[in-house]
């Protein structure tokens, strides 16, 4: 899905506001949602669609990626990503918010990928580097939710799920730091994994299968 700029502003064009309006596309995602109003879903729709394209093509601008058809291609993943869970949001006036959060993750697993992929150690398991450290920061808000999430863990699950979720040590790592069998540490993983399926604010932002 090749989506020039001057395509782009056609759509913006039919949008009847700004794609910065984040209010009202919140408004028109609570219409279609709660009252089934078409006219809302077409707008909701739009929106979404020139949100998305706007913010690869603009990353994209900026030489963020390394082939000019990976915008395309994560702008597609992104739409779908929300076309298909978008359903799950809680929360109408959060979805503006929600959608952003969706495109941000997008980036940085794709900015993972390829950061795992260039790597010359093929049994080195994927750490963070100067590089996806910007792109975490942009997503701090969700990873500040995963971090309150585990904080709210049993005592006994905390440091395991903090040294696989956020510092992504391999189990052997986690059962010397914290003194259990390799076994046991999986089955922390597990329950952590779990636990924090259900937290609130987690499940508003992430999808699950990002969990």
């Amino acid at each position: 899905m090749s989506v020039p700029s001057s395509e782009l502003r056609t759509v913006i064009d039919r949008l009847p506001f700004s794609v910065d309006d984040t209010d009202a596309a919140n408004e028109s995602f609570r219409r279609w949602r709660d009252e089934e109003d078409p006219k809302a879903k077409r707008h909701a729709d739009l929106w979404t669609y020139c949100y998305v394209c706007r913010y690869f093509l603009g990353k994209s601008a900026r030489g963020t990626f390394n082939n000019p058809s990976d915008a395309d291609e994560l702008i597609t993943r992104a739409y779908r990503k929300v076309q298909e869970n978008r359903d799950g949001v809680r929360n109408a006036a959060r979805y503006a918010n929600w959608v952003s959060v969706v495109c941000k993750n997008t980036l940085l697993n794709y900015t993972r990928r390829n950061q795992f992929s260039e790597s010359i150690d093929g049994e080195n398991r994927f750490t963070l580097t100067a590089d996806t450290t910007n792109a975490v920061a942009e997503v701090g808000f969700v990873q500040e939710a995963l971090v309150e999430a585990i904080e709210g863990l049993p005592n006994y699950l905390q440091e395991p799920a903090r040294l696989y979720f956020l510092e992504n040590r391999e189990f052997e790592e986690i059962s010397e730091a914290v003194g259990k069998p390799v076994a046991t540490v999986r089955t922390y993983k597990h329950k952590a994994m779990k636990e924090l399926r259900t937290d609130e604010r987690l499940r508003e932002y992430v999808n699950q299968t990002d969990l």
